[in-house]
């Protein structure tokens, strides 16, 4: 590629202290939320997951592409290639060549990494395939863009940054229609990713409040398309005579882009962390709290046993009573009331008989998965995964 031979209007400008500063920000924050993640992965949930290692691929690409971005400032970028030398220029295409090799490896790890944690909380073969084959397909489709990519010009290979060399390669248009072909394939996965944890929860008895808590955490990856598809709108400026200067946004809408999907990809493992500094907060605060004198007033005894919610118009097997149903008679001896204890009591008794009939009992089972036995995947009952007794939430947030 050619600079160009003639100054442009806005004459030498430089916007490289943009460039710089932006890329400090970015790598600082793509490391602080890795570290984050492993932090509360090691210290916390005590397992560490092929998602963690693919995140921290994806964090290690991010670092080598802003040492590239540094060495092209050096050389130029963010600024008009017309004031350039013929080395810088060289030199500025060379790194930029290697740079976008980069972008196509760390977005890949990104997404994988989300993939793999979707498939913490799967709940059946028909959730489990659709995240495998994202999986293939984006390994796949990286592979074959970054070798095309790599073998555009031949037979030098370096000719892609030294126009001297003798050889052919590929023409503008083929070169944007590569960068166009990934951006396709990650505004794609991205809505795909952000949308699968409705259809995995959509069915999961939790409340609807947790339900769309985890979706919004887990659903980030749509800013990160978004990115991506403002990004491939301003893929021309990549293709230009005058990469250093015109590129400059559609750099800036890159480097968001892989950001946004390093941050979507963590933000659901910090769940853990953010419960324990709350608990830790409460802890503090309430230790600096002076606990309440006590009052004279009377308030009536607790049972000692936890009942369960009344159903009504069920008629009552006596045969069912135990002698540990009664418990709460005894704790109620002499304050009243004891007719309504009574119908609670057998209410209990009742419900515990047809728990133990049916077998099941109240809470997410996590023993395996009765469709297709697979260890740490949901107990199912009646095709359905079951989560009761108040602590689905706790549950699934357990396995992300």
């Amino acid at each position: 590629m050619e600079k160009p031979t003639t100054p442009p209007p806005i004459g030498n400008a430089d916007r490289s202290g943009g460039l710089l500063g932006t890329s400090i920000l970015a790598l600082s924050s793509v490391l602080i939320f890795i570290g984050l993640r492993f932090a509360t992965r090691i210290w916390l949930v005590k397992r560490v997951g092929w998602d963690d290692w693919c995140i921290v691929f994806a964090g290690f690409g991010h670092i080598i592409g802003m040492g590239l971005i540094t060495v092209q400032i050096g050389y130029g970028f963010g600024r008009p290639a017309y004031y350039l030398t013929e080395h810088q220029f060289q030199e500025f295409m060379k790194y930029s060549y290697g740079e976008w090799l980069q972008t196509f490896a760390t977005l890949t790890f990104t997404k994988i990494s989300i993939c793999l944690l979707l498939l913490r909380i799967t709940i059946t073969k028909a959730f489990i395939r659709p995240l495998y084959a994202a999986i293939f397909v984006l390994a796949v489709s990286n592979v074959v863009l970054s070798l095309v990519w790599i073998f555009q010009c031949t037979p030098h290979l370096d000719k892609a940054w030294n126009s001297s060399l003798p050889g052919k390669c590929f023409s503008k248009g083929q070169l944007e229609r590569i960068i166009i072909s990934q951006a396709i394939i990650s505004i794609i996965s991205d809505y795909f990713l952000s949308a699968f944890p409705i259809l995995i929860l959509r069915k999961v008895q939790i409340s609807l409040r947790s339900k769309v808590g985890l979706c919004l955490l887990m659903g980030l990856g749509v800013i990160t398309g978004s990115l991506s598809l403002v990004r491939t709108i301003l893929n021309y400026q990549n293709v230009t005579n005058d990469p250093t200067w015109l590129s400059v946004p559609n750099w800036y809408w890159r480097t968001w882009e892989v950001l946004f999907g390093v941050v979507a990809a963590c933000i659901p493992t910090l769940r853990p962390l953010y419960k324990w500094l709350v608990q830790e907060y409460t802890r503090l605060t309430s230790e600096k709290t002076p606990s309440k004198p006590a009052t004279d007033q009377w308030s009536a005894p607790k049972p000692s046993v936890a009942l369960p919610p009344k159903t009504y118009g069920a008629k009552f097997d006596e045969s069912v009573l135990r002698e540990e149903d009664m418990l709460p008679l005894q704790s109620f001896e002499g304050a009243g009331g004891s007719d309504n204890i009574e119908r609670e009591v057998k209410q209990h008794a009742q419900e515990r008989k047809t728990s133990e009939t049916l077998d099941f009992k109240p809470g997410l089972h996590i023993h395996g998965d009765l469709s297709t036995n697979r260890p740490g995947h949901f107990k199912r009952w009646d095709s359905e995964a079951r989560i009761g007794g108040g602590h689905g939430v706790e549950e699934v947030e357990d396995r992300i």
